[in-house]
């Protein structure tokens, strides 16, 4: 029997095989990408830069919906959905699945806004964290202002002034209605001995024209002004200290993970890590400057 003619069923089953598994392991892909959905709520660079940190962890395909662009649709076999920002993060997802959002600081689903397992990713590292920066920064640092607005801010706040209390660091803490109310607060805090001004990822404070008089303000008082991202450290204070987007992204990815494994998760989850962007321009011209040992630690510098 000639040899090409006896090869010839073999060769066509193993082609079949090949297909079968090369399909089978399609399959399963798809399976995979649909049990997680990342939806981002535009294609701002801080959601790309947090969704890049989530699928560098995650390992596995995932489903990727952009509010901006695209529509959302949630399959049967999603079992978590992982929301970048508040609007995504306000969208309607079925009861049964686990709903993950990170990125947004001034949301808080509460019951009536969202029924099922719902698990925030703080833009913040653990108070005790940044006290302990904050005192690394700036070790002769004994009284701190932190300002914000956003209700969501102050359950933060609360546990930040207990962890500074307890290291001996006393807070000014105030909330204010609106920002508007920003300049009158700063002329308060100069007969206050306030030695430093902290201000969290408050979106209803933060914003041009109120970092702008922040800016001013630590200036002109020589007070050092400490930011929450590294962004603002880059536009003018003095240093930067908490969680970049991408760290916010793996930590939501990490998350993810342990509900897929059946473990259980926090209704809060913080991120471990905690960041320190330096400013040592800014922080020169109010007279503050930071040990070789800080600046070795920091996980970026501006000149």
């Amino acid at each position: 029997m000639p040899t090409s003619a006896y090869h010839r069923p073999i060769s066509v089953r193993r082609t079949l095989g090949a297909c079968l598994l090369a399909w089978c392991c399609l399959w399963a892909g798809v399976a995979r990408a649909q049990e997680v959905v990342a939806v981002l709520s535009s294609d701002l660079a801080p959601y790309r830069e947090a969704y890049q940190g989530f699928a560098a962890v995650l390992g596995q395909p995932v489903t990727q919906v952009n509010l901006q662009t695209g529509r959302l649709r949630i399959g049967r076999d999603t079992r978590v959905v992982v929301a970048f920002g508040g609007k995504a993060a306000m969208e309607e997802y079925p009861r049964d699945l686990t709903l993950i959002y990170c990125m947004a600081p001034g949301t808080t689903l509460n019951s009536d806004q969202r029924q099922g397992p719902t698990i925030r990713v703080n833009m913040l590292p653990v108070a005790g964290k940044v006290v302990d920066a904050l005192s690394d920064l700036q070790p002769s640092l004994k009284h701190l202002a932190v300002l914000w607005v956003t209700d969501t801010m102050t359950h933060y706040v609360d546990g930040l002034q207990q962890v500074a209390g307890e290291t001996g660091l006393a807070i000014a803490a105030e909330q204010l209605r609106d920002p508007d109310q920003l300049p009158d607060s700063l002329r308060r805090l100069i007969g206050r001995r306030v030695e430093a001004l902290w201000v969290p990822p408050d979106p209803l404070l933060i914003n041009a024209g109120s970092f702008a008089v922040l800016r001013e303000f630590s200036r002109a008082n020589k007070i050092p002004l400490y930011a929450p991202t590294a962004g603002f450290a880059e536009e003018g204070a003095v240093a930067a200290v908490g969680v970049s987007f991408a760290q916010n992204g793996r930590t939501a990815a990490e998350t993810a993970l342990a509900v897929l494994a059946g473990r259980e998760v926090a209704p809060e989850v913080y991120p471990d890590e905690c960041e320190i962007t330096l400013n040592l321009g800014a922080a020169a011209e109010i007279g503050l400057h930071f040990s070789l040992e800080i600046q070795n630690r920091a996980h970026k510098i501006i000149p």
